[in-house]
């Protein structure tokens, strides 16, 4: 009826579109989209990129907090940067797109940890070398496991010259639709950078931003 069209042509353009998956009759002779247009879905959203949908964030988000902003996946048993967005401060932390870093010492890391299944996440740490980067790494397993507890229970990850001397750096995770977590981003500065009392409200404003990614 909206359409004006004849009932005989809206007919075979619906018979049309259930024959390529677009439409699917109900048991009550009435109709709901098909699968095939789930389908088209998630093949454009898989033809953007992580990287390409988080970039003009993570620029927002460097500009505002002037800190160093990154976003990182997991590869096997490291982390790795997939971009890097520079604050605008003279001093600069040295990483790059590429780096790769600890799990268990990196705040991108703990997030990344964090966020798998049990299984998967022991299958994880059993390929952790423990590493003291420096004196203030975690270097236990079970008082990880505890860390990572208190990381799940705030939402974001914090590290306290774990991975570098005189570098702190706060992270929080970047959910798939499904709820999974495909990615963290993270801002990393100095300790005059990211004073104790900066920690709480940069975390929020992390976790605003990767919710937005």
């Amino acid at each position: 009826d909206r359409l004006g069209l004849p009932g005989s042509s809206c007919h075979h353009l619906v018979a049309t579109l259930c024959q390529v998956g677009a439409l699917q009759t109900r048991a009550d002779r009435g109709y709901v989209l098909g699968l095939r247009l789930f389908e088209l879905g998630a093949m454009a959203g898989n033809q953007r990129q992580l990287h390409d949908l988080a970039l003009p964030t993570l620029k927002t988000l460097a500009q505002e907090v002037q800190l160093t902003c990154h976003l990182g996946v997991m590869e096997g048993a490291e982390a790795v940067y997939l971009l890097k967005v520079e604050g605008g401060r003279e001093i600069r932390v040295n990483t790059w797109v590429g780096k790769r870093l600890s799990l268990h010492s990196s705040s991108l890391g703990k997030v990344l940890l964090a966020g798998l299944p049990e299984n998967e996440l022991e299958d994880v740490l059993a390929q952790v070398t423990w590493e003291a980067k420096t004196p203030r790494s975690i270097v236990d397993p079970k008082a990880f496991r505890r860390h990572l507890q208190q990381v799940r229970e705030r939402g974001w990850a914090f590290d306290d010259e774990e991975d570098l001397p005189n570098i702190r750096c706060v992270a929080a995770p970047v959910y798939d639709v499904q709820g999974h977590v495909v990615a963290a981003i993270s801002a990393v500065g100095t300790v005059l950078d990211i004073s104790r009392e900066r920690i709480g409200d940069l975390a929020v404003t992390l976790c605003a931003t990767a919710r937005e990614v």
